[in-house]
């Protein structure tokens, strides 16, 4: 599992992202929800979970991999053209 520390900087990474284009709207959402998973966790089970497109649950899933170390791959990479650093 990553340190509160290592946790804290990815959520600023994250939140430096400016989403950019035509996606802008989606890109945000998938942002924001990422942002979300590091702060607080997503229920897998929930009502919520289960109403959310699959984009969503693709970026949640990935960036609650790397909080917990399963990946090196930090969930504000991989953006390319969709957002402005």
């Amino acid at each position: 599992m990553r340190t509160q520390q290592e946790i804290k900087t990815e959520i600023a990474a994250l939140k430096a992202l400016k989403p950019v284009g035509r996606f802008t709207y989606a890109t945000a959402k998938k942002i924001r929800a990422a942002v979300e998973e590091l702060e607080e966790s997503f229920d897998q089970t929930s009502f919520e979970w289960n109403k959310m497109d699959e984009g969503l649950k693709s970026i949640i899933m990935e960036t609650h991999d790397w909080k917990m170390g399963d990946t090196d791959l930090p969930p504000s990479t991989g953006w390319g053209s969709l957002v402005k650093k």
